[in-house]
């Protein structure tokens, strides 16, 4: 391949990426500023996020099937058209409704733009080392969080709530352009869809949505005080078990249970991602959260968040020395010490921490998260391609679900805690706090005469200096809350070290471990034989279009 085209299919691979990933993210990134335009209340507002991921994760299955059994183009030119489509109904959203009717669009056309970010990277090269670009299209989903947070500003400045989906539209329309002047290589047909999944289907679809309605409407209207949540778990679990049954019994099944629970392999990793997830949301949720409750905005965290944007490309660029020797499996235990390590220093934070005291953990979080990432896609991939990549959808539910849903869990446990946490903090400070204690006096007068100026009532003053005080009792409050948060997110990630840990001494004792999965794979993953020459594994070769989600 010329270096033009090389670079032709990198650049449009990116251009995917981002689209995909701030399509996602601009919203969930800027929630209180797209709630003040809306005109609608925090729950409210959470219903964009909702339903985008109700929508988007069961639409990864869908759509790649579509993929395989209708072919590449007609998927391309689909996908983008309706994201497209999707865009231009989200201008027309004047109120919460139809924004959240726009956002569940969104939810499906975005599905394929991962797909087709990752072929177009995979495209530049050639054989076995097609897993470079799987590595490398992976990267490119991950840009748009970051970048999410820096250019919203602008987008909001310029046009409110219209601005982020002019920006989207955009995007789209450039996308849609550029997968038409260069096309990746079509892959064979295969017959993927069968009459059950006309009841299959629907049954997973549900048991997700409620799902994620539950995990993330959970922690804002509280968990024990809403009758509907309940019922919508229990809904999700007689879906769910519905679906069981029926796949399991079919010879043609959507997604392969069997091969799933075989082994408990997958299993396993599969919790392994869950887990790891809701370790990684010491970012998302610890971190950016401390520095809006001290009075920081967006656009003040700009270099942290360029610096997490340089931190989740090096993550990937470090999994490239794993690659030749198969230690990869050593990826995921790497990245969540890190983030074990990072934690326990982030739980030292006072009401005087800004964007430059969190910049190096915050970075090396960044590269961890991505690390991790990249140690789940080959951990999963080589169980895969070693099954002689029949089992590919099955894979990518599983990858969809434990990742998306991971991180929706980890948001909604963490912040459960932190709401739990600050409550009680805040009892504890107001408890000893009387206007009988000398130094309560004296902190209500001083703040007192710092509106002296502007307040001249004496009664009024007073008024105003207790508000104050109950503000920054409030305040030290929530710092400390944060610093549980952080600190159980460190015990939390030595746990899964340990577990992970058990389980790795457990597969050595019965001689099964992953590097023994890994020898059976040609390519990258093969083990070397006594001449040097790669041994060619009985199984298929590594899927020259790896389908990816989000």
């Amino acid at each position: 391949m010329p270096r033009w085209r090389a670079a032709a299919f990198v650049a449009i691979s990116l251009l995917l990426g981002l689209t995909q990933s701030l399509g996602m993210n601009l919203v969930a990134s800027n929630l209180p500023q797209v709630q003040g335009a809306l005109g609608a209340t925090g729950a409210e507002a959470t219903w964009l996020l909702t339903v985008y991921f109700a929508t988007n994760i069961p639409a990864s299955l869908l759509l790649t099937k579509f993929r395989l059994h209708y072919g590449l183009r007609l998927f391309a030119d689909l996908g983008i058209g309706l994201f497209v489509v999707a865009a231009v109904v989200h201008l027309l959203a004047k109120d919460l409704q139809s924004a959240l009717a726009a956002r569940a669009a969104l939810g499906i056309a975005a599905a394929p733009l991962s797909s087709l970010t990752v072929l177009y990277m995979a495209e530049v090269f050639d054989g076995p080392k097609k897993v470079l670009g799987l590595m490398f299209g992976f990267a490119a989903l991950q840009t748009g969080a970051p970048v999410s947070r820096i250019v919203a500003e602008s987008l909001f400045l310029n046009g409110q709530w219209h601005g982020i989906v002019y920006f989207e539209l955009g995007l789209a329309l450039i996308c849609l352009a550029a997968i038409n002047l260069l096309r990746v290589t079509p892959v064979p047909r295969q017959p993927m869809f069968d009459r059950l999944d006309i009841v299959s289907f629907p049954l997973y679809s549900a048991a997700i949505g409620l799902v994620t309605v539950v995990l993330t409407l959970g922690r804002l209207r509280w968990w024990l005080d809403t009758p509907w949540l309940g019922e919508c778990l229990a809904w999700a679990a007689v879906c769910a078990g519905a679906f069981v049954l029926i796949e399991i019994n079919r010879s043609k099944p959507m997604v392969n249970l069997r091969w799933l629970l075989h082994g408990g392999y997958m299993v396993r990793l599969g919790l392994a991602i869950v887990l790891s997830r809701i370790v990684l949301s010491e970012q998302s949720v610890g971190a950016v959260g401390l520095l809006n409750v001290l009075g920081l905005n967006n656009d003040q965290m700009h270099t942290m968040f360029w610096l997490v944007l340089a931190g989740t490309v090096a993550g990937f660029v470090v999994t490239l020395p794993f690659l030749p020797g198969r230690r990869f499996d050593m990826l995921g235990l790497i990245a969540v010490a890190l983030v074990g390590v990072c934690a326990y220093v982030d739980s030292h934070a006072s009401n005087l921490t800004r964007p430059a005291q969190l910049y190096l953990t915050q970075t090396v979080i960044a590269m961890a998260a991505s690390m991790f990432l990249a140690s789940s896609i080959l951990l999963a991939l080589v169980r895969v391609v070693a099954d002689g990549v029949r089992n590919l959808v099955t894979f990518i539910v599983l990858f969809t679900t434990t990742n998306a849903l991971g991180g929706l869990l980890g948001s909604a446990v963490l912040g459960t805690y932190l709401a739990q946490r600050q409550t009680a903090h805040y009892q504890h400070l107001m408890q000893p706090m009387t206007l009988g204690d000398p130094q309560v006096v004296l902190r209500t007068q001083q703040l007192g005469g710092a509106v002296a100026r502007v307040v001249g009532d004496g009664a009024a003053r007073s008024q105003q200096a207790l508000a104050s005080l109950s503000q920054q009792v409030l305040r030290e409050s929530w710092v400390l809350a944060y610093n549980d948060v952080f600190l159980a997110v460190a015990w939390l990630a030595l746990a899964v070290l340990v577990w992970v840990g058990l389980l790795k001494w457990q597969l050595w004792r019965r001689g099964h471990t992953v590097v023994s999965f890994a020898s059976q794979v040609p390519g990258p993953f093969a083990a070397p034989t006594p001449d040097g020459v790669q041994s060619a594994a009985t199984v298929a070769p590594l899927p020259a279009s790896p389908a990816s989600t989000s």
